[in-house]
């Protein structure tokens, strides 16, 4: 009986995601709003009334921006969706558990967990992408150095340099040379394009043009000083994101090898299925794993950013 409860809960979860994420034709968009979009917008009213998440959904479409190329608007409805889909699984997984688990407290737990852990995974997916233009920034800095020393002017600098920076970092300069090519909002493309970026050295960058384009004149030698600092730092990090990934890799092979036993164990083992999810005993078994695997994670994201 409960297997065909999961089966019909897991149907839901695909019918609902189809639904999110089937493209929409134009003359619906054109006429009237689909539920979904009804949906999407409430969603997006409840966030924006707490400012806090309003901030953090704001600074994620930013990085967004950076990763896709994409406008605001679409990267705010992906983000929005994706929310909304964690919501689904979380509350599917919740009528799962409630037909399985016997004490309310655990039940309670792993719900609030598979909803962070889902959030958790795609701040991640965000994270690394962002990581890997961040990465990147030196090589396109020196790119731009090189040509303005020939140039000694912004634009053509940055126009003639982002077609030889890595990819993904030649994209946010191209976007930047677009916005001030149209002339007047010079410092708001700069200190925009510092922004979408995340990235302090971005930051002293954006700093630097601002003042080149107030009257500073030739800027060689704060950009060759930025760089070297730059270098500089990037050795640092190297090293300390060693230890770091060492620590990170060591506690995902653990918990991984500790979530293989236990499917194993209860797949293969009735008595352990019984044990874990219908006794008070099990289930704090379940709990304090869900707990310590949180916090370890937490602690890992703790120590990335000091």
């Amino acid at each position: 009986m409960r297997m065909y409860k999961v089966i019909i809960v897991i149907a839901i979860i695909f019918i609902i995601t189809d639904i999110v994420l089937r493209p929409r034709k134009m003359k619906l968009k054109v006429k009237n709003t689909s539920k979904n979009s009804i949906i999407l917008k409430h969603l997006n009213n409840v966030i924006c009334k707490n400012k806090r998440f309003c901030k953090l959904k704001e600074e994620y479409i930013s990085k967004l921006k950076v990763i896709n190329q994409k406008d605001r608007d679409t990267n705010e409805t992906c983000i929005i969706k994706y929310i909304f889909l964690d919501i689904i699984i979380s509350i599917a997984v919740l009528i799962i558990l409630i037909s399985t688990l016997t004490m309310w407290y655990a039940v309670l737990v792993i719900f609030i967990s598979v909803f962070y852990l889902i959030l958790y995974a795609g701040i991640m997916f965000i994270k690394k992408k962002t990581s890997k233009i961040q990465e990147q920034f030196p090589i396109a800095l020196q790119c731009f150095v090189d040509e303005y020393i020939v140039n000694k002017n912004i634009k053509n600098a940055i126009n003639n340099s982002y077609s030889k920076m890595p990819g993904e970092i030649g994209a946010v300069f191209e976007m930047l040379a677009r916005e001030l090519s149209g002339g007047e909002k010079y410092k708001e493309s700069i200190f925009n394009f510092a922004n979408n970026l995340s990235y302090i050295w971005g930051y002293s960058f954006a700093e630097i043009l601002v003042m080149s384009y107030e009257g500073q004149g030739d800027i060689t030698e704060e950009l060759l000083f930025l760089s070297s600092l730059v270098s500089e730092e990037i050795t640092m990090e190297e090293e300390s994101k060693s230890n770091n990934f060492g620590n990170k890799l060591t506690f995902m092979i653990l918990n991984s090898v500790t979530l293989l036993g236990f499917i194993i164990n209860i797949v293969f083992n009735k008595l352990s299925l019984n044990l874990y999810f219908y006794t008070p005993t099990g289930n704090l078994l379940l709990v304090c794993w869900l707990i310590v695997f949180i916090l370890g994670i937490l602690t890992i994201s703790i120590f990335e950013k000091t």
